[in-house]
């Protein structure tokens, strides 16, 4: 499979060979194996440059899947050994990175500097998401509405959204923003498909209007830069925004709630490092132990 996926790369066995470090023969005989298995032409070699035939551009698909698979496997059994070192891969949506993530981090570090994490921003909680569950991910954090619970998860942090406005704004000494008051604002919001972006469209149309969206974008800077200046207004998690002098941020009637929650995949069986992650994270949140077996989610 991987001779395969090599020669249809390079588009010549010799070249492929060279990469692979063996020799012509072995390709040769392996992709002639390959074929005869599969009962179908891959490569058309009539050509001074090999090319696929269109039976072999759609093996091509399944191999890498398959190398892919295999690569993922290896890195899964490698959490089972007995030492405690590794990396754990690590998957966070917009905004989470700057303000929850560094304490975890840090702390995280000092008790386990073995263990390295790898941090991956994920433009949202649902590409955490698929990434959990095609083995890219070791554990994320995702957006959840409240009353939303995921079994293979670990609620983290209550939170609500506030809205944001400049310092000049005429809304500015109201205690609590209706959305009903912002039918002539302009919005900011994050991508579509961030909790973000869904929350602020869902709360307008429940208002009765669509929002005038000035810009849409997951730089927090820019966010509270164009805020500050006026030109829009934008909600943003409370963790993100108290305190800031640059800007006001009120609460919202009625709150928009969510949980920020740690999960993993439901297929995935935690290692022994893993678990050690996920027990650290549990008492840096909670103050306790987690009661938690290593069975399958």
């Amino acid at each position: 499979m991987e001779y395969f996926c090599t020669v249809s790369s390079l588009k010549n066995f010799t070249k492929a060979a060279h990469f692979l470090h063996v020799s012509q023969p072995s390709v040769t005989k392996a992709i002639q194996s390959l074929e005869a298995e599969l009962k179908l032409t891959l490569f058309d070699r009539s050509q001074k440059q090999i090319c696929l035939t269109e039976a072999g551009q759609v093996f091509l698909i399944h191999a890498k899947k398959i190398l892919q698979d295999v690569r993922a496997a290896q890195i899964a059994m490698e959490r089972f050994q007995s030492n405690n070192t590794g990396v754990i891969r690590f998957g966070v949506p917009p905004m989470v990175e700057s303000y929850l993530f560094p304490n975890l981090f840090i702390k995280f570090q000092a008790a386990n500097p073995e263990i390295l994490i790898d941090l991956q921003e994920c433009r949202d909680s649902l590409e955490v998401r698929e990434k959990l569950e095609n083995g890219e991910l070791d554990f994320g954090i995702v957006y959840l509405k409240a009353g939303e619970s995921l079994e293979n998860s670990l609620n983290l942090l209550e939170d609500e959204f506030y809205l944001c406005l400049s310092l000049n704004h005429k809304l500015i000494t109201a205690e609590k923003i209706s959305f009903q008051s912002l039918r002539d604002e302009k919005f900011i919001l994050q991508p579509a498909g961030t909790f973000q972006n869904f929350a602020t469209i869902q709360r307008s149309a429940s208002a009765g209007f669509s929002p005038e969206i000035l810009l849409s974008t997951s730089q927090l800077k820019t966010i509270k830069e164009l805020v500050s200046s006026g030109a829009a207004v934008a909600l943003l998690p409370r963790f993100v925004v108290t305190p800031d002098a640059n800007f006001k941020s009120l609460p919202i009637s009625p709150p928009i709630k969510f949980t920020l929650a740690l999960t993993w995949s439901k297929f995935k069986e935690l290692s022994p490092l893993c678990m050690c992650f996920l027990k650290f994270v549990d008492r840096l949140f909670h103050k306790e132990e987690l009661a938690i077996s290593q069975k399958k989610f």
